[in-house]
């Protein structure tokens, strides 16, 4: 599978206006400055993100088909380096990251296969226990991999606990992992669950599998389900390794992103399944991409998608919303010389990437 980068061109857009501010549901953050601050060299914060690790104790192997070498044991060095960046950042009091987002598919499936899934995961996570700040872990395909849904929940890939003080918890469907937090006044981060609609990590007998299993069918009429049902185009993403968001999850982001636009907050969303066709190959797309995209662009508070999944990356700027939409570059498919992460520093009018290795340097102004 070939992946391809894709760059939007960016449009200028007016400022927000102030908004009264409303709490969210709970909500233990600080009220936002009443008047935006001059434009500054300081950020008001910082956070590092990362994408597709996908360790596992074996050697350097290929994608699914068999295009692309997967560097399975070396992604443990390259996580290493970055905690190394990451810490090196926070020495410094002006640039210590707040966070850290973990993009998802943390480690491989080749786990289960060998019976490996938590010893593998145990590796992998000693790693983020060295390092200087809270990681915020997304769920991707691997993880349904290795793991139950359940099992996830209960597992230390479940950030949500004590986020906010447990206040920004998701939809009431007890099994959707999506939550928000608040990482300085004005701003907020939404954590996606993007197989929340999926075969994978669902019981066969459950509504969610039922409804995943109707519309995968629908669209792929293929044995094997992982094959694309089209050679080009969107209709590839209908693919047994994606996923959607389900009604539940929409209608909680919808409220969500209700409050941030009356509270004149800045939101990022993240999730590993990217929303937007020009930010990815289509193949990588959720299932009900255009869902997501209506409703970002229904409200104003959106600044950015992050997402991970396309180990190529990708970019683009939505024309309709002025949203950025930014795909990072994955580990494991990142020679062992090279480095695949970045440090995100953020202003009141825009954000900086700065990348390492593969990852480049982008600036994000708001709209």
């Amino acid at each position: 599978m070939v992946f391809l980068n894709k760059v939007g061109v960016p449009r200028n857009f007016q400022r927000l206006p102030a908004r009264k501010y409303r709490a969210l549901p709970g909500d233990t953050c600080s009220k936002p400055r009443a008047t935006m601050e001059a434009r500054s060299q300081t950020p008001l914060f910082t956070f590092g993100v990362i994408a597709d690790i996908q360790y596992a104790d074996i050697d350097d192997g290929f994608n699914y088909t068999r295009t692309r070498t997967r560097y399975y044991r070396s992604s443990l060095q390259l996580l290493r380096r970055a905690w190394e960046s990451w810490t090196a950042e926070a020495a410094t009091a002006a640039a210590k990251p707040r966070f850290v987002l973990q993009l998802g598919d943390l480690i491989d499936g080749y786990n289960k296969r060998d019976d490996r899934s938590d010893r593998a995961l145990d590796t992998v996570m000693r790693e983020f226990a060295a390092g200087p700040v809270r990681v915020h872990h997304v769920w991707g395909n691997h993880e349904f991999y290795n793991f139950t849904r359940d099992k996830l929940l209960r597992s230390e890939l479940n950030s949500m606990s004590g986020c906010d003080g447990g206040t920004g918890r998701g939809p009431r469907t007890a099994d959707i992992y999506a939550y928000h937090f608040s990482p300085a006044a004005h701003f907020r981060v939404v954590v996606l669950d993007a197989y929340d609609v999926s075969l994978l990590g669902r019981v066969e007998a459950s509504a969610r599998y039922a409804e995943a299993l109707r519309l995968l069918m629908e669209h792929n009429s293929n044995d094997e389900l992982n094959e694309p049902p089209a050679s080009e185009g969107v209709e590839q993403r209908f693919v047994k390794f994606n996923g959607g968001f389900s009604k539940d999850q929409l209608d909680w982001l919808d409220q969500v992103l209700t409050l941030t636009d009356e509270n004149g907050e800045r939101v990022t969303i993240v999730s590993h399944l990217p929303v937007h066709p020009g930010s990815t190959d289509p193949v990588c797309l959720a299932w009900n991409y255009e869902e997501v995209l209506a409703l970002i662009r229904a409200h104003r508070s959106v600044v950015c998608f992050i997402a991970g999944h396309d180990h190529d990356g990708g970019y683009h700027r939505d024309a309709a919303s002025g949203v950025h939409h930014l795909t990072l570059e994955g580990v494991v498919e990142t020679p062992p010389d090279s480095d695949a992460f970045g440090t995100v520093c953020v202003f009141e009018d825009r954000m900086l990437l700065k990348g390492h290795g593969r990852v480049g340097d982008r600036e994000l102004l708001f709209p």
